[in-house]
């Protein structure tokens, strides 16, 4: 038989035509042998392939939702032109190309659900349950914890956030119950498909951003090129281009809304450097004699360590009380005028970082005494790399960990104003498009902390600039005016020890390693 494909004509040979007709008619020995034929002969496999992508095209193009509603509207569309003797011959071709075209599609998903339809790149703030690596099958798929990266064996790349339930029908589809996931689609797989309970999602050479609740609403909102969407019930696709967004409730009506790319994370993070250099101070070593210096420990950034210097607005060069720590001696900030200074310059542009220390937040805490625990560059829009409690409402809950600078931040999820050590880790992974929204994450006590308020900014850390300040502890960046001592959110509240600054993004084995032990190394 011969089944023509959009520019070639594919040759499915007859003992290959007999083995499909015993498979469709129950065989099971037929069944075997073609799973065989998939996994041992690629001309094969690629011809079923084709024919499948012909029929996926096609139905499309037709908006069709299955082989067999295809094959009717060939077979209806044929039969509708005069029955001379040629018409009649070209209905038999017809008939036979179209059913062939069904048999071979129901083919090639039954046996592709035996077979791999992708892998795991790479994996954040999860448990256990699944390994960098692991082959993913067709069927279910749940994520209880953190972030899944999955490549496609067709080239489509899935972020997925949890918790998320999706059913794999094969590469080219799948059915996403709730959770949210990003598609990167390349030009090869365009027609990929995602399903929602209120849903249906094409893909026409993009990249977009899919969310489903758990009553089974959801939304979808085009982060790069092209989509159509629909409600199940409806025959006519919607398409939707780079900024568009459309929610579907549970009675499968569509609705436009605003679009809000910072509500899904994008990408994660690689592999850190084997050997990361970083600085370390452990604020032990003050002694009895309150040093106002502390030494800086490690490999040090560039070949350099550098101390951290107490400073005061009295000039007096005070030293912060110390107190017991996550580890020995801490540091206990007033909140008034107290801070340290270095001369580590800190990271800049958008190179990949992970800061982590142990904070200590007094129950009493007022918002105003949550700027500054840790702080660098430029005190302007976008230019600085910012840690704190979160001070303002505007931004999120307050009194959760905050990333960032004026009108660009990240804030975090768990209150910490409990006087109650919590180990903090932010960390930055870099890379030409990194912004605060996707290429940040917040771990507290070593679990990956979901998020309020993320920005889609473009982190772009200023080193350089005449006004950058290099590397503080416990003071505000934007505090400028020593002399205002009317102005407040100029000081950090609290106690802050271990801080470490990593010039690589640490995995979340990493930070829990250096949470139990305070080292990597050990």
């Amino acid at each position: 038989m011969t089944v023509l494909t959009e520019a070639t004509e594919t040759m499915i040979s007859p003992t290959d035509s007999q083995l499909i007709e015993r498979y469709l008619a129950g065989d099971k020995n037929a069944r075997q042998a073609l799973i065989e034929r998939v996994q041992n002969d690629p001309e094969f496999k690629t011809q079923l392939a084709q024919q499948r992508d012909m029929h996926r095209l096609l139905a499309y193009a037709n908006q069709a939702s299955s082989g067999d509603a295809f094959t009717a509207a060939v077979l209806q569309s044929v039969q509708a032109e005069p029955a001379s003797a040629s018409r009649r011959r070209y209905c038999w071709w017809a008939t036979a190309c179209a059913s062939l075209l069904v048999c071979v599609v129901a083919v090639f998903y039954a046996l592709t659900t035996s077979v791999s339809v992708g892998s795991i790149s790479k994996l954040a703030g999860t448990g256990m349950d699944y390994t960098p690596g692991q082959s993913i099958s067709a069927g279910e798929f749940y994520l209880d914890a953190g972030y899944a990266e999955i490549t496609l064996i067709n080239g489509v790349v899935l972020l997925l956030e949890s918790p998320a339930r999706l059913m794999f029908e094969n590469a080219d589809r799948l059915v996403l119950r709730q959770g949210v996931l990003v598609a990167k689609v390349p030009p090869e797989a365009t027609g990929f498909a995602v399903d929602t309970p209120s849903a249906n999602i094409i893909d026409l050479g993009t990249e977009f951003g899919v969310a489903v609740d758990d009553t089974g609403a959801s939304q979808v909102h085009v982060l790069e090129g092209e989509v159509k969407v629909k409600t199940p019930g409806s025959q006519e696709y919607e398409n939707l281009y780079q900024d568009d967004a459309r929610s579907f409730d549970a009675n499968q009506q569509m609705a436009v809304i605003q679009s809000q790319p910072n509500r899904f994370m994008r990408t994660l993070p690689g592999r850190r450097y084997q050997q990361p250099q970083y600085l370390h101070w452990s604020f032990d070593d003050a002694g009895l004699d309150q040093s106002a210096t502390f030494n800086c420990a490690g490999p040090g950034i560039g070949q350099q360590c550098f101390i951290a210097q107490a400073q005061t607005l009295q000039g007096d060069n005070a030293p912060p009380a110390l107190i017991e720590g996550a580890f020995g001696e801490a540091v206990w900030f007033n909140g008034a005028d107290q801070w340290l200074d270095t001369e580590f310059p800190g990271i800049g542009g958008n190179k990949p970082r992970t800061v982590a220390f142990w904070v200590k937040v007094p129950q009493d805490f007022a918002p105003h005494q949550g700027f500054g625990i840790l702080s660098w560059g430029l005190a302007d829009k976008l230019s600085a790399w910012q840690i704190s409690i979160n001070p303002l409402n505007v931004s999120g809950p307050l009194g959760r960990i905050r990333v960032g600078t004026n009108e660009a931040e990240i804030v975090g999820t768990t209150d910490l104003r409990d006087n109650q050590w919590h180990h903090v880790a932010i960390v930055l992974f870099g890379g030409d498009r990194a912004d605060l929204s996707t290429h940040v994450l917040i771990y507290i006590d070593g679990e990956l902390e979901r998020s309020y308020g993320k920005s889609i900014a473009r982190v772009s850390t200023e080193l350089n600039h005449p006004q950058s300040k290099p590397l503080m502890m416990g003071r505000n960046l934007a505090f400028n005016d020593p002399n205002n001592s009317h102005k407040t959110n100029r000081f950090f509240r609290g106690g802050v020890d271990e801080v470490y600054l990593f010039d690589t993004a640490l995995t979340q084995q990493d930070i829990n390693k250096l949470m139990r032990t305070n080292s990597l190394t050990h």
